[in-house]
């Protein structure tokens, strides 16, 4: 748990000096690639279930006669990519 600790605060610090010089996080440092392999891990956590449900309503929808009950699947079906992309902006 300290190395956790000793590895997020090495990062911080690093970032806030990257961030005052580059504008970017730019540290390769072994602290750094580890606190950003777990942030892309979280991610992809919440990103993976929005990205299954997507693919499920797209397989649905293509098995759908034209009509009222596709035409509604469409509108969930965009909203569920509106839903994809507010994550993906966090």
């Amino acid at each position: 748990m300290d190395d956790m600790r000793g590895m997020k605060a090495t990062a911080m610090a690093h970032l806030q000096r990257d961030m005052g010089k580059a504008g970017k996080w730019t540290c390769a440092c072994e602290d750094c690639r580890e606190i950003r392999a777990l942030i892309g891990m979280d991610k992809l956590l919440i990103v993976w279930p929005r990205v299954r449900e997507l693919l499920e309503a797209e397989a649905q929808l293509n098995e759908l006669p034209d009509g009222a009950e596709k035409q509604r699947r469409q509108e969930d079906y965009l909203k569920l990519h509106d839903r994809l992309a507010e994550v993906l902006a966090k």
